[in-house]
């Protein structure tokens, strides 16, 4: 960013107040990121055995979907996007083609948190989302996104154009009205929730896309979710459901019920929907999400490093805090939560600066905590990215 260009809270503040829930648009938006810089984490999940391969989709102009792309995806012998796109346009002479991969960004934690506070001074204008957001990398040559636009949509979306050109008819709900955008290399496309949308990606072109639920129904499939963990988690969902007589017997006052596994089910749904553990982890997570600014699933933490009195510690992102309960707090870092109790910890909190590093014995002094627990609580969050360690002679 030159020195005449808008810091990224201002461009966003323009951004929201001139086109944010109202119709789509094309802007001049570059989000400091190339393709070179996420090829790498499309070449990851695409490598077999590869983890997340329902993530990852390649269809060819001509054929639509492959089920099995093989030798299509990006391989060891593909350094980088040129030579893949290079090597594609030999083997598929005749056809365009198009790789796309969800919520591949976790492989790559500098990409992760770049993209993260991208998005972020977007939600510090217009509100933090409450739910995950999707992230998707796509690369594509001359070849449409589907075979026909998506019914009822309930998300609205930004795409970064990195490199090449695209085109988007959109068709928001409600309306008549078809647009067309196009959009270059440093632009981002945008429209609200409700728009029906047909992609073509165009020459050489590489986008990310971030999708955010935009209707209240998309909460069902988070807290139905979490709930089934927990059911299954729970020594009364054991049980086998059994073989029942049909018609089921009637009760004394002739009144048939549901059958008893199935209502036992309901009664233990609704009372772990109803329980103070799952508000909790609710709000846990939610506290997980805002310091993620929503990338879900976020890059696991960092192993573990030994940690001495002499080493020195600076404050590497923000500790986003809730209280939970007297004497304790939940602390959240880079997509990840950490439980601390007392006192001595908030101090811990507090004395932590990015510009001033201190070591750990004078963390220790400072908030009057021993050495003991003082470096597990360090070690925790130096794996969680929250310290970042600096020059120190580690020394006891």
């Amino acid at each position: 960013m030159n020195a005449t260009e808008p810091d990224l809270s201002t461009r966003w503040k323009r951004f929201a107040e001139a086109h944010w829930g109202r119709e789509p648009a094309t802007v001049p938006f570059a989000p400091g990121l190339g393709p070179e810089q996420v090829y790498g984490v499309v070449a990851a999940s695409c490598a077999p055995p590869a983890e997340d391969a329902a993530g990852v989709r390649f269809a060819t102009a001509t054929q639509g979907r492959l089920r099995d792309a093989g030798a299509l995806l990006p391989g060891p012998d593909d350094p980088d996007p040129g030579a893949y796109r290079d090597r594609l346009a030999h083997q598929l002479p005749e056809s365009g083609w198009l790789l796309s991969v969800r919520q591949p960004l976790w492989r790559d934690f500098g990409l992760w948190a770049h993209v993260r506070e991208l998005v972020s001074g977007l939600w510090r204008a217009v509100g933090w989302p409450t739910l995950p957001v999707t992230a998707e990398l796509a690369l594509g040559e001359r070849c449409a996104g589907r075979d026909a636009p998506a019914p009822r949509p309930g998300s609205f979306a930004l795409t970064w154009v990195l490199a090449g050109t695209m085109t988007v008819r959109l068709w928001p709900e409600h309306t008549g009205t078809e647009y067309q955008l196009a959009a270059n290399a440093g632009d981002l496309l945008y429209w609200p929730a409700g728009c029906r949308h047909l992609d073509h990606y165009l020459d050489r072109c590489t986008t990310l896309r971030i999708t955010v639920p935009a209707r209240r129904a998309a909460a069902l499939t988070h807290v139905r979710e979490l709930l089934a963990d927990r059911m299954q988690a729970n020594p009364a969902y054991a049980g086998t459901p059994g073989v029942l007589p049909f018609p089921p017997p009637a009760g004394p006052d002739g009144e048939v019920g549901a059958a008893e596994p199935v209502a036992g089910t309901a009664r233990l749904f609704a009372g772990l929907a109803a329980a103070p553990s799952t508000a909790r982890e609710l709000r846990v997570s939610w506290a997980a999400r805002r310091s993620a600014a929503g990338l879900e699933p976020a890059p696991p933490p960092r192993p573990a490093v030994p940690l001495g009195p002499g080493l020195r510690v600076r404050a590497s992102a923000e500790l986003f805090r809730i209280p939970d309960g007297p004497g304790r707090a939940v602390w959240a870092a880079n997509g990840h939560t950490l439980a601390v109790e007392g006192a001595a910890p908030e101090r811990v909190r507090n004395r932590l600066r990015p510009e001033v590093p201190l070591t750990v014995r004078e963390l220790g002094r400072g908030s009057r905590m021993p050495a003991k627990a003082l470096i597990p609580l360090l070690s925790d969050l130096h794996r969680i990215r929250a310290i970042e360690l600096v020059d120190g002679d580690g020394a006891a």
